[in-house]
Formats: structure tokens, C-alpha cells, sequence
């Protein structure tokens, strides 16, 4: 999954010539929090609203304005995961993307990627989600996935998390809604499951969390 497929037009880069009132109204308007600047397609940076009520010139002109400006960018072609490590790394609600030829191709907002999330953890698929605690020495994905195919069914996503240095927890969504014969054969290879959501448990725990996160993000 790379980030073109979440590219957006639907905000707008600012220009150099904008000046900073317009900016933050485009920020409430858009409820963002920082906003790329481009002119004629070429890059310049990001803009945030913390930086610029703290200089507090708003008739300025953006390219006048003594502001640090930051050049974080993704690229069209890369994968989704170096998109989320940037946008945490940078603390940015929009992330700029370019092109081949390192022109401005649009942005992804934090509130697209929450749009985008229930096709990610194929959240409107009916199933199972079941969550594994193992032993980072014991991880295996091909034994994983050999017990859940054994068991007549498929893995449609699976998340990786590590707890600490020596312990993982494993979320998968299964494409069954009865999962009590995955969870026996998990039981007798010694895997320790933690937590079950069996239909629409899975589905009322998955629209909490996405609600929870838009909370967050007050969108």
C-alpha cells in the first residue's frame, strides 16, 4: 500500500505571497494544524499554527515572515508505513507528497489516513480479530498463518507490535466469524491469546478505537 493511494487535493497548499491570517484561517477551516507551501509546484515547506501565533504578525507575508520552516515529504511511491513515521516524527497533521521529478503532488491529511483506516484493518469485512502475546524468540508469521489456513480460513491483516524487547502482541482479522477452532489450535502449539472478538464484537471494538482517534485528533 503506498502513498498514492491517499493522496488528496482537497487542501490546498499556501502560496509564499499568503500571509499568515489567511493561513490560519485556512487551518480552522480545514481543521489542520500545519499547511504545505507551494509555488508553481515547487516545494517549499510546512507551515504550522503553533509558529505562527507565536510570532503573531498575521498581515505579514508568509516569505517575509522570520518563521522556521520545516520540509518534511513522502514521496508518491512509497509505502504507507514511511508516511505514519514521518507524520509522528514531525508531529504534522498534513504531510506534502511529491513526484518523480520532486514537484508538489498534493498532501495526506491525519483525518484521510483515519478515513482510509477501516480498509487498512479491513474493518468492513465480517470476521474475527484475535490478539496473541508471544515470545519475540518464538514469533512466526508462516506458523501463524499455516494454523489459521489449517483452520479453513484466511488472514485478511495482521499488526505487529512489540511490548518490550522480548515480547510481541499479534492482532489479526480472520475472515470467519467462529473462531473457536483457530483458538484450540493456538492453545495446543502453547500460544497465549489475550484477547477474542468474534464478529461484531470486532466491529464495535474497531469503531471505538476509530472514534476514539478522531476524538483525539477533534475532527
Amino acid at each position: 500500500m503506498i502513498v498514492q493511494e491517499f493522496i488528496s487535493n482537497d487542501i490546498p497548499p499556501l502560496h509564499s505571497s499568503d500571509t499568515l491570517q489567511k493561513a490560519l484561517e485556512w487551518m480552522a477551516q480545514f481543521k489542520v494544524a500545519d499547511l504545505p507551501i507551494s509555488d508553481n509546484k515547487q516545494y517549499i515547506g510546512v507551515i504550522s499554527e503553533s509558529d505562527i501565533l507565536d510570532y503573531n504578525k498575521l498581515n505579514e507575508k508568509i516569505s517575509d515572515a522570520k518563521l522556521h520552516i520545516e520540509r518534511p515529504f513522502v514521496y508518491l511511491h512509497q509505502h504507507i508505513y514511511e508516511l505514519f513515521r514521518l507524520m509522528t516524527k514531525y508531529n504534522i497533521t498534513v504531510m506534502p507528497v511529491l513526484n518523480e521529478k520532486d514537484e508538489y503532488a498534493g498532501s495526506v491529511s491525519a483525518r484521510g489516513i483515519v478515513q482510509n483506516l477501516s480498509r487498512i484493518t479491513s474493518l468492513q469485512s465480517a470476521g474475527g480479530i484475535i490478539v496473541l502475546s508471544v515470545p519475540f524468540k518464538d514469533y512466526s508469521a508462516v506458523q501463524i498463518a499455516s494454523i489459521i489456513e489449517g483452520n479453513d480460513a484466511k488472514i485478511l491483516s495482521m499488526y505487529v507490535e512489540s511490548i518490550n524487547n522480548d515480547w510481541l502482541e499479534i492482532t489479526i482479522k480472520v475472515n470467519v466469524e467462529d473462531v473457536n477452532r483457530i483458538l484450540q489450535t493456538f492453545y495446543r502449539y502453547n500460544y497465549q491469546v489475550k484477547t477474542v472478538y468474534q464478529s461484531s464484537e470486532s466491529e464495535i471494538d474497531l469503531k471505538r478505537r476509530l472514534d476514539e482517534f478522531w476524538h483525539f485528533l477533534n475532527i
